[in-house]
């Protein structure tokens, strides 16, 4: 602990530093000053934790020094000396929170004690600080635990042998006969997927943990944790009594949340709640409830319960297949897509869209679809590469609108760019203007057919149809008219004008030229820059 005297007469800080006795104080090291000026430069240069200053001094007082001390925010403890028993020094002694007020001629016992009194104080403040750092410590470190335990429970990673075990180990305050509800929720943009896009995920578990925790409190129930766990879905695990857990389900708790929710952000939202459980349960419950999720797709805002539940018993029967078929080749996308959603709109209307009659649907309109582009020898799994077609691939087993979009996009797709291979001009400038940029290079016919998305011998077809030459005749062309103008406008050596131009077989190079020009390189080179 280290102390400032303050005083403008130098014999009263000798004299303190004499008599006090300091060996029963915690004081490592003592610094004076003279003047308010000096201590607040002090100040700025040294710790200080207890000053010590008298109040009556030319160019400010020590009430002055001491409010300027507390405007600054220093954590430090203060010990007033006068000459002059005013109640108004007192009183502005207390206010600056100081540990003594002391009269002069110094009465040095006095005067330890009040030294012993601040450094007890210091003391104390250190321990607080401590404390509240290590508190803030444990509790970041118990949120993290928290939230592991619960993300790896589940996702599956802990088996229930080990839950007993991982809660001990991560000193969690749950005990055997705790007892849990999960709710799975799953949330949906009206008006399509760029709606929905707009709510950040940090936003939405922020709103299910404060306005649903509120809402449980009510019933003494704990909300433990939530839980992204998919694209626009979030486990809800609650912990509390029994009779509490059941009282959410029985009083419309999740009914007030959900409507509130779809009401505030526009959105439509699925719900399914479990029942009370242990805590070793909990993973067979959420995938109950995911099967329940996937056997019921289109039955929106409003709770369904497992204990009340059926799963419909539905198999895929398109008999519309035929149809589709027949749309796509006559290329009707606007009638096929109609007929598609007339379809699952009625199997919505009954409530009898599950995940396996969308990835039935999916494959299907799959199947349609690729099997009219190869028999147009385009490459439909080229066609459709890409994060953006896994995207719409992915979000057809969520919805009947998910579906349809992913229906929109590969008939769209198709369609268009049937329409654009039949125009064969434009597939021939496509490659043209690819060989014209990247002839220096090895360009092989596979890497245009799949620039193009057709197969083979159906795009060397078309490109001599509208080109007039084949495909490697243009690029032999290409490469030529480039070493002719580097042969005749520039001095570099004739090998590295045949690897510029695509050749790293110098021989072959020469040949190839020769054929195209009767001349050599050499003799091209010496004929036609003396035209110039």
């Amino acid at each position: 602990m280290n102390l400032l005297l303050v005083d403008d007469e130098e014999y009263v800080i000798e004299s303190i530093k004499k008599n006090v006795d300091w060996d029963l104080l915690d004081v490592e090291q003592i610094y004076t000053a003279s003047s308010m000026q000096q201590a607040q430069t002090v100040m700025g240069l040294m710790p200080i934790h207890v000053i010590v200053s008298d109040i009556v001094m030319p160019k400010g007082s020590g009430f002055d020094f001491m409010e300027w001390v507390r405007r600054e925010a220093w954590e430090v403890q203060a010990i007033f000396l006068t000459s002059y028993a005013e109640f108004d020094f007192a009183r502005r002694a207390i206010a600056l929170d100081s540990v003594d007020y002391l009269l002069k001629p110094i009465d040095f016992t006095k005067l330890t004690a009040a030294i012993q009194k601040a450094s007890d104080r210091v003391k104390a403040a250190r321990n607080y600080q401590v404390y509240r750092q290590e508190s803030r410590i444990w509790e970041q470190n118990r949120e993290i635990l928290l939230k592991n335990f619960w993300s790896e429970l589940l996702l599956g990673r802990l088996k229930q042998a080990v839950i007993e075990e991982e809660i001990q180990k991560r000193h969690l305050d749950y005990k055997p006969e705790d007892r849990f509800l999960a709710v799975l929720w799953h949330l949906s943009g009206r008006g399509g997927r760029e709606k929905r896009e707009h709510w950040d995920e940090n936003i939405l578990l922020f709103i299910i943990k404060n306005i649903l925790g509120e809402l449980a409190d009510a019933y003494q129930v704990a909300l433990e944790t939530v839980v992204p766990c998919g694209k626009d879905s979030y486990t809800v695990i609650c912990r509390g009594a029994v009779r509490n857990l059941e009282r959410l389900s029985e009083e419309g708790v999740f009914s007030s949340f959900r409507n509130l929710l779809g009401e505030r952000m526009q959105m439509d939202i699925w719900c399914g709640a479990g029942s009370s459980v242990e805590i070793s349960v909990l993973d067979d419950c959420l995938v109950q409830l995911q099967d329940m999720r996937d056997n019921s797709l289109t039955v929106w805002d409003k709770v369904l319960y497992l204990s009340d539940f059926r799963q419909p018993c539905i198999s895929y029967q398109n008999k519309q297949r035929a149809v589709w078929e027949a749309l796509l080749a006559e290329q009707k996308p606007e009638a096929l897509l109609g007929s598609m959603r007339q379809y699952l709109t009625e199997l919505a209307g009954r409530e009898l869209v599950t995940r396996d009659i969308l990835k039935s649907f999916r494959m299907d309109i799959t199947q349609i679809t690729y099997t009219w582009l190869a028999a147009r020898e385009i490459k439909a799994h080229l066609l459709f590469a890409g994060s953006e077609n896994e995207q719409y691939y992915q979000e057809a087993l969520e919805s009947v609108e998910g579906a349809m979009q992913f229906a929109s996009h590969l008939v769209t797709r198709a369609v268009e760019y049937t329409k654009y291979i039949n125009k064969s001009e434009s597939v021939a400038d496509q490659l043209k203007e690819y060989i014209d940029t990247h002839y220096q290079e090895d360009i092989r016919r596979e890497t245009l057919a799949e620039l193009v998305y057709l197969n083979v011998d159906y795009m060397s077809r078309i490109f001599k149809k509208e080109a007039g030459i084949s495909i490697s005749a243009y690029l032999m062309q290409k490469r030529v008219e480039a070493a002719k103008k580097m042969l005749t406008q520039s001095s570099l050596p004739i090998n590295t004008v045949s690897i510029y131009v695509g050749y790293s077989n110098f021989s072959y190079f020469t040949k190839m030229f020769r054929e195209n020009t009767g001349y050599s390189p050499l003799e091209y080179r010496r004929k036609f820059i003396k035209k110039q």
